[in-house]
């Protein structure tokens, strides 16, 4: 995972385009190179003590333990233990707007892109299980603020299966009334994997969860000539 800060006295990350919010995390340390390492090892080690014990259950002395620094080093990059908690969400982030757009790049038939990028979104989720169980269980440890950052990155992160939605709608493959409720349930389909992961490894293979998904979803919602369309990619 990778998180782009920008330092002087602060580091200041813009976690995806430059309409995106900005987010500032204090840091002493000036080289952003620096602050981007250092950030991401922490983030490590906070997710892996995170999902063990809880967020309030965990102090930056473990989390220092773990990534195998002080507690003092870790002071000199965040503010506070919140400040870490939003970093894990922000690298969260950060994988699917990396990791999903690099899936689908090339793709020109809507279908296809669509189903590429709801699968792209489902291998995400299955690589980082705890990350996804901790933006379930903590985002309410969150000042209202800083909550409300998380929202507004959990909608503009929605459009990667939002958009390719609407162009199989504007195709003529899809019809959905109602986009963003459609892109809710797809993702919390996505989600559950990781939500209830001890129930489905058991019982199906991450790809058979999301085949089973995706056929759930557009045979409840492809047209005549979405169906023609599905039909001729499976034949080759």
């Amino acid at each position: 995972m990778f998180i782009h800060f920008h330092s002087h006295r602060r580091a200041v990350c813009p976690p995806f385009a430059e309409d995106a919010m900005s987010i500032e995390i204090e840091s002493q340390i000036e080289n952003p190179d620096r602050v981007e390492w250092r950030r991401e090892q922490v983030v490590n080690a906070a997710v892996e003590r995170f999902a063990q014990n809880g967020y309030h259950a965990t102090t930056i002395k473990e989390i220092a333990e773990t990534a195998g620094v002080s507690p003092g080093l870790i002071y000199t990059y965040v503010k506070d233990k919140e400040d870490v908690l939003l970093l894990v969400f922000l690298a969260a982030f950060r994988r699917y707007q990396t990791e999903i757009p690099q899936k689908i790049a090339g793709i020109s038939d809507p279908l296809q892109k669509f189903r590429a990028a709801f699968r792209a979104y489902c291998e995400c989720v299955g690589s980082n299980l705890d990350s996804t169980l901790i933006a379930y269980q903590e985002s309410k440890s969150l000042k209202p603020g800083r909550r409300k950052i998380v929202q507004d990155l959990e909608i503009k992160t929605n459009a990667l299966i939002s958009e390719p939605l609407q162009d199989c709608i504007k195709a003529g493959y899809i019809a959905c009334a109602n986009v963003d409720l459609a892109t809710f349930h797809l993702i919390l389909h996505a989600h559950g994997w990781a939500l209830k992961n001890w129930f489905f490894r058991e019982r199906i293979s991450l790809n058979g969860y999301i085949e089973e998904g995706l056929s759930r979803f557009l045979n409840s919602s492809l047209t005549p000539s979405g169906w023609e369309r599905w039909r001729a990619e499976a034949k080759g």
